[in-house]
């Protein structure tokens, strides 16, 4: 499945401050990816209409069972009301018991800087998914 290219919902200024949110999901099995592109295309259509989200892409690996996701906010609040928000809220809880370990992260930045590739975004992930692995283990040496 090629990436879905970022989409502008919100203009804003071009040295506004904005909060991206990148994701790598992964899923447990393929007989989840019918679910997952369900809720996804819901997701996305909440995402077009929410207040305080500036763009987003999807990047979908379907045969390796993992998608990423960027999206960009106008502050850590406007994230915090989507995510409370339906269908999102009903669909991260049908799909997480699908789902194996996610990675999420966050940073702020200048709306300039969004222009951030893949590769970028992917390494971000793998590195904030060391740095949570090695925090775990740390607490939990089991």
């Amino acid at each position: 499945m090629p990436a879905i290219p970022w989409s502008t919902v919100d203009v804003v200024e071009p040295h506004a401050e904005v909060t991206p949110m990148g994701s790598r999901l992964p899923l447990r099995s393929y007989r989840d990816i019918p679910a997952f592109l369900l809720w996804t295309l819901r997701i996305r259509r909440q995402l077009a209409g929410t207040a305080g989200v500036v763009g987003y892409a999807l990047d979908a690996h379907l045969l390796r069972k993992t998608c990423w996701t960027v999206s960009a906010w106008t502050g850590p609040k406007a994230v915090e009301e989507f995510v409370r928000r339906e269908p999102h809220a009903a669909g991260v809880a049908a799909i997480r018991p699908r789902m194996r370990p996610s990675t999420f992260v966050f940073w702020t930045g200048p709306a300039t800087a969004l222009a951030r590739g893949w590769d970028e975004i992917r390494r971000g992930l793998a590195d904030e998914a060391a740095r949570q692995s090695e925090r775990q283990n740390s607490v939990d040496p089991s």
